[in-house]
């Protein structure tokens, strides 16, 4: 795809960092987003920033590790703009601490979300 814009994009972890610097291309060649994110206020700052940029968005709170947030996001998604030509599954996460400290609770949440 060389021609981004009108396309649709779709980007998880999107309320801050690498996500937020994606979106924020994707605003810059033209393209519709959706943004999702766990993070409720940080995603609606986002929001309104990538707005404010010009950008046509739609925000939307998700748990990547859950199916029906998921399946949210795909819904409000395609109720938005009819199509995906761009997914991002950039939400990720990690312990700040040596993996055999990680308990049953860490492992289950770090492969849930990535």
């Amino acid at each position: 795809m060389k021609n981004f814009k009108d396309k649709v994009a779709v980007i998880t972890g999107a309320a801050s960092g690498i996500g937020l610097g994606i979106a924020k291309r994707a605003v810059k060649e033209g393209m519709k987003v959706v943004i999702a994110d766990i993070d409720e206020e940080a995603l609606f700052s986002a929001e309104k920033e990538l707005k404010e940029l010009g950008g046509r968005v739609v925000a939307v709170l998700t748990d990547v590790s859950k199916a029906e947030d998921i399946e949210n996001l795909a819904k409000r998604t395609i109720d938005a703009y009819g199509e995906v030509h761009l997914l991002c599954n950039n939400a990720g996460v990690v312990r700040a601490r040596l993996i055999w400290e990680y308990s049953l609770s860490d492992w289950k949440w770090i492969i849930g979300v990535n």
